[in-house]
């Protein structure tokens, strides 16, 4: 006598394959970059939108209200130190003849991406709770605009410093990692406006 199985569907779902990549990385570069060019680039794009939507959400906190001018700084720096370290990082990988493809480090960097944009969007109800707590304190009302962008950025440098020890585990590879995780979080600090550390003011 036979019993009624529910049909079980071999497509995973899409929140369990954003965080197969998060918990994962080293493997799904590798799959995502021999993907085309536009699937190894969809994480990032995922991973954009989260955090430019999570760090205006963060800015808009005001003593005054809503306001967003003058208080994006922090995201603005994350893609300026992407452009000036992607590329540095990539052109050393190919120098210092790493087991780690071109590709790969791309996919590695929009797997961080999307890993930024997810922890961005999480900490989301922190960032309101402190301000419901914190009504008369300018200075806490100021913080979601710079902890969303930094926790952002410090995510996305971690998940392509796991990818590439993990691809290639020689001496090089430890050092490009760290240069690579070094010099964003460098570059990120240096174009952080002052206008922005105005607002603790």
């Amino acid at each position: 006598m036979g019993s009624a199985v529910p049909a079980i569907s071999d497509r995973p779902h899409l929140t369990h394959l954003l965080f197969r990549a998060v918990d994962r990385p080293a493997r799904e570069a590798l799959e995502l970059s021999r993907r085309p060019f536009w699937a190894t680039l969809a994480p990032a794009l995922v991973g954009v939108f989260l955090v430019a939507i999570a760090s205006a959400a963060a800015a808009a906190v005001s003593p005054r209200g809503f306001v967003l001018g003058g208080r994006l700084d922090g995201l603005r720096a994350i893609f300026e130190a992407l452009l000036v370290v992607v590329p540095g990082a990539t052109v050393f990988s190919v120098y210092l003849r790493l087991r780690l493809p071109a590709r790969a480090l791309l996919a590695a960097t929009a797997l961080g991406l999307l890993a930024a944009g997810l922890v961005a969007t999480c900490v989301l109800p922190l960032m309101a709770f402190l301000v419901l707590v914190s009504t008369d304190a300018p200075g806490v009302l100021a913080l979601p605009a710079l902890l969303v962008p930094t926790l952002a950025l410090c995510t996305l440098a971690l998940i392509p410093f796991r990818v590439i020890t993990s691809l290639d585990p020689s001496d090089s590879a430890r050092w490009l990692a760290r240069l690579f995780a070094f010099f964003l979080v460098v570059v990120f600090a240096l174009r952080v406006n002052a206008a922005l550390f105005s607002l603790f003011q």
